[in-house]
């Protein structure tokens, strides 16, 4: 899916997205998540943790 969604984060003075990287043990990537910038870094990542296990409906 792509998202044309870009944003401002004040508080890390960024414009445009964020990603949310998901690696296992070994650091093998699980799951990618690109949000736009002005999602929260703890709300990013508990979306993140839930698409990958499966509680919530991908987007």
């Amino acid at each position: 899916m792509i998202c044309t969604d870009v944003a401002f984060d004040p508080g890390k003075q960024i414009h445009g997205r964020k990603g949310f990287i998901t690696v296992d043990l070994l650091g093998l990537v699980l799951r990618v998540l690109v949000t736009c910038a002005s999602v929260p870094e703890p709300t990013g990542a508990k979306l993140n943790v839930h698409l990958l296990a499966g509680l919530s409906d991908e987007r």
